[in-house]
Order: C-alpha cells, then structure tokens, then sequence
C-alpha cells in the first residue's frame, strides 16, 4: 500500500496512512511519459487555433479495473475505475492513463456495504505532449436489494488540466456503465466506470 502524501509505502497496512490517515493506494502510482511523438507543441496550438481556438471529440474506454473486498458479515465493496482513454481527430491522438485512484466506502444499516472507486488523476500523451488532470467532479450512487445486498457506484464525472503552458484540457463523461455482482451469502458489489469521455482542448490567449 502507498501513500501519496508522504510517498511513503506501508507493508501490511490497509485504508488510511498510519502517518497521516490519507486514503492509501493499492501500489505507487506509474508516471505516464509518451515514447513517441507525433506533433510539436508548437504545432498542437497552431492546430487547435486553426480550429477556431477549440477542439472537441470523444475518448474511449481501453482498460477499466475492478477489485472488491469484504467484512464481516455479510458486507461487500466493489471498486471500479476506467484505467486507460483513448481517442483521436486527424493528427491529434490522445492517451490517458490513471495514475492515483480514489477509493471510499461505506455501509448502511443493517448489513449492506457499498464500495466506491474512481480516478482521481490521470497522466498522458496529446499528440506526443504530455499532460496531467485533476477530478473536478465526482458522482456516487448507492442502492441495495433485499435482504443485506448493497452496491456503490462512483465514477469521475469532470477532469481538467493542461497541457504545457497554453493548451486547456478538459474531460466531461457521455456515457457511464453500472454493473453488480454477489457472492454468496449476501455479499453485494458494485460497479461504475466512464466509458466515453468528451475531451475538449482549449488555446489560451
């Protein structure tokens, strides 16, 4: 388990940082840094300006993870998160990989546990550019079915970032998918992930 805060990983430990009692991660989480390039930066913003200054089309899903956990008695947690974006228009091809995953949970009365993950930070290529974004926006749902069958659904609504010094990006969701699962006796897990994202590319003047 690692902890962002401190970089620090904890062997043995689960949940919260012994230190400082942030959310801890399942492993250190991998920097993206693209192998080949396609556009110079220069090049990018000339190409976004030509578009009007604004650039807009869909990524999709590659890889989406799901993990789950359980406590006694009867409560189970799933977890789920869209790993890997990608998409293209013409020249531009975007990847977008997780790279710190937000994971919470919780249960409600009397035995019913929902689990919620998300991607907190993803980190990847424009064009052979790297870029970062941040989670602006983060839904969750729960919901249960009789007797002690609870699912949490959480996805990553809005992410926004940059890339370089004049390129604005931006993530909104199009299309989530919910699923769930149980395993016997009453163990309930659910889970949610983007599976199309609109991306905007913005130049700033």
């Amino acid at each position: 388990m690692y902890c962002t805060n401190c970089d620090c990983e904890y062997d043995g430990w689960s949940v919260k940082c012994p230190t400082c009692k942030q959310q801890l991660l399942d492993e250190k989480p991998k920097t993206f840094t693209p192998v080949n390039g396609h556009l110079d930066y220069d090049e990018l913003v000339a190409w976004i300006e030509k578009q009007g200054n604004l650039l807009e089309f869909e990524l999709s899903a590659n890889q989406v993870n799901r993990k789950k956990s359980t406590r006694f008695p009867y409560m189970g947690f799933g977890y789920a998160w869209t790993q890997t974006m990608l998409g293209g228009k013409d020249e531009i091809q975007v990847e977008l990989v997780t790279s710190v995953v937000g994971k919470d949970r919780e249960t409600t009365f009397p035995y019913k546990g929902h689990g919620y993950g998300w991607q907190q930070e993803m980190q990847g290529s424009i064009a052979g550019n790297q870029c970062t974004l941040q989670a602006t926006s983060v839904n969750r749902k729960k919901t249960w079915r009789f007797p002690y069958f609870g699912y949490g659904y959480a996805w990553t609504d809005q992410m926004q970032g940059q890339c370089g010094d004049r390129i604005t990006v931006t993530l909104k969701a199009s299309k989530v998918i919910r699923r769930s699962n149980w395993r016997f006796p009453y163990f309930g897990y659910g889970y949610a992930w983007v599976d199309k994202y609109q991306l905007k590319l913005e130049v700033m003047n």
